[in-house]
């Protein structure tokens, strides 16, 4: 046995021997905030500091077949939370009957809880802020313009619009009003279908830009039920290593479709993406869907000179289910449509200014006590100092989440740098 494993790894070595034209990079970023919340009409108010730092490791070359190229490649992304793991040695206590001696295990007969056993708490991988993300494995035929990309979080996608210029999306920026994240605001219409490991295709179309296609057979992201068999993690990744254990059944599949590029005009840039998730079903593989959960981004940006304007649309019709309680924000058969616009102007070759608009609304939600537009305004203001950029942005949301009169400041701070 172990002269076949031997045997079997130096084979699996032999084949994946580097090419003498590959070329193996590691960069990273990092990013320090501070947020402030001035809340309205009795929404809560606070203030904060946030990081997020992020490594890379890419690896690109020439294949030995048909004049192919391949690309490869992963992140390591840690926000907020310090650490990589948490560890919570817990207490467990009771009440005593004999005098304390001071050692564990004593007792009083003054009825004084004391401490009688420690407990540990396995270290839970995951739960303090880190990512393991843009995991892909890309072929590429230069000379049609053709990349197969076996991915996750890697291939061109709907998320982020084309309307915040300077500083942050409405999604990120209401977060934290009311010491919440939920807010109507939408980064990603639909379902997150980039995020979970799928395998697509992306063909370049002259001059125009690029079209997209990707398919996931696991889908675990808004509205996906959980419990038959299931082995999976989040995103769709097997619990196993490199076996591929299958996945659960319950889980259903997605797919995206969409378009980037300029179309030929020096300036522009045009997005566009649909995605479907297929048919959920509950932990019995009993129910089915009603309908599907769909998502569609447009989006135009048009730069000249020293201005750049955006305008971005989002819509999301969460699918309806039949026998499946809908425990998930938003609830089966919301909907909802945001608009976005922004300006931005280059004062110079280092200090830039936007303004931008965000208003969402979200129908049919029996999770949502509010109905209401939700409205962002903002200004912000970054400038590079070289190595460094800094950007400030401060704004109002009003009617957070859709509720009447839910209002507050928001400023925002950030230092970032790459590296």
């Amino acid at each position: 046995m172990k002269n076949k494993l031997l045997i079997t790894t130096a084979l699996a070595s032999s084949l994946v021997v580097g090419s003498a034209m590959a070329q193996t990079t590691v960069t990273g970023s990092l990013a320090v905030s501070y947020k402030s919340v001035q809340g309205k009409n009795g929404t809560v108010s606070g203030n904060s500091f946030g990081k997020e730092s992020q490594i890379n490791v890419a690896n690109k070359g020439k294949l030995n077949i048909g004049g192919l190229s391949y690309a490869a490649g992963f992140s390591l992304e840690f926000d907020g939370a310090d650490g990589i793991y948490s560890y919570s040695p817990g207490l467990s206590s009771s009440t005593a009957t004999s005098a304390i001696t001071g050692a564990i295990g004593a007792s009083s007969s003054n009825g004084t809880t004391v401490v009688t056993s420690v407990a540990g708490i396995a270290r839970q991988t995951g739960s303090s802020g880190w990512h393991l993300e843009n995991n892909y494995i890309d072929i590429i035929s230069e000379s049609t313009g053709t990349t197969l990309t076996i991915s996750s979080d890697h291939i061109q996608n709907g998320r982020g619009g084309l309307a915040h210029i300077v500083g942050q999306h409405a999604e990120d920026f209401t977060g934290g009003v009311n010491k919440t994240t939920t807010s109507l605001a939408m980064d990603y219409a639909g379902t997150t279908v980039a995020e979970s490991f799928g395998i697509g295709i992306v063909q370049n179309v002259g001059n125009l830009g690029k079209v997209s296609y990707l398919y996931v057979p696991n889908h675990t992201a808004q509205g996906a039920q959980t419990g038959k068999d299931s082995v999976l993690q989040a995103a769709g990744v097997v619990s196993d290593d490199g076996d591929a254990v299958l996945g659960s059944d319950d889980l259903p599949n997605a797919y995206e479709i969409g378009f980037i590029g300029d179309l030929g005009v020096k300036g522009l840039t045009v997005k566009a993406f649909k995605n479907v998730e297929g048919t959920k079903k509950a932990a019995n593989n009993s129910s089915s869907a009603l309908s599907k959960t769909k998502g569609q981004t447009v989006g135009v940006r048009y730069n000249y000179d020293i201005f750049t304007v955006g305008v971005n649309q989002m819509k999301q019709k969460v699918g309806q289910t039949s026998g499946i309680t809908a425990s998930t924000t938003p609830s089966d058969g919301a909907e909802t449509k945001q608009m976005e616009y922004g300006l931005g102007v280059a004062i110079n070759k280092d200090l830039s200014v936007g303004l931008y608009l965000n208003n969402a609304k979200r129908t049919g939600d029996t999770n949502n006590i509010g109905n209401e537009t939700e409205k962002t305004q903002s200004i912000a203001v970054g400038y590079s100092l070289g190595p460094v950029a800094l950007s400030t942005q401060y704004g109002r949301v009003n009617n957070m989440n859709g509720v009447t009169d839910k209002d507050a400041n928001v400023l925002f701070m950030s230092l970032t740098t790459a590296f």
